[in-house]
């Protein structure tokens, strides 16, 4: 738990970015926030890997197919950052520095 008198509350979650919103529960734990970075950015490698054969000659895509995919790369590269942005956070809250000297002295 922090070490402040103010605990984390829903309400005080926060949009990262400017466009797109991601509503991350300030009160969840780092590897939480980890685990749905990770699901995301894998997302997202997966939708560039399938752009890199959206671009074969014998493919049927078209412009549209290939700004849908880079699109939805940008929103979940976008909620990757937030998330890792508030696993931090969190790390910090959770796991306080420790003091210099230690407990002896």
């Amino acid at each position: 738990m922090p070490s402040t008198n103010h605990s984390p509350r829903l309400e005080d979650a926060v949009c990262l970015t400017e466009a797109e919103c991601l509503l991350i529960d300030p009160r969840a734990y780092y590897d939480d926030l980890f685990e749905q970075c990770e699901i995301r950015l894998e997302a997202a490698s997966n939708l560039m890997m399938t752009l890199s054969v959206l671009d074969a000659p014998s493919s049927c895509a078209d412009t549209r197919d290939i700004a849908h995919v880079a699109l939805s790369c940008r929103l979940l590269l976008a909620d990757s950052h937030d998330l890792l942005m508030a696993a931090r956070q969190a790390f910090r809250r959770q796991n306080p520095p420790a003091r210099k000297g230690g407990e002896n002295g």
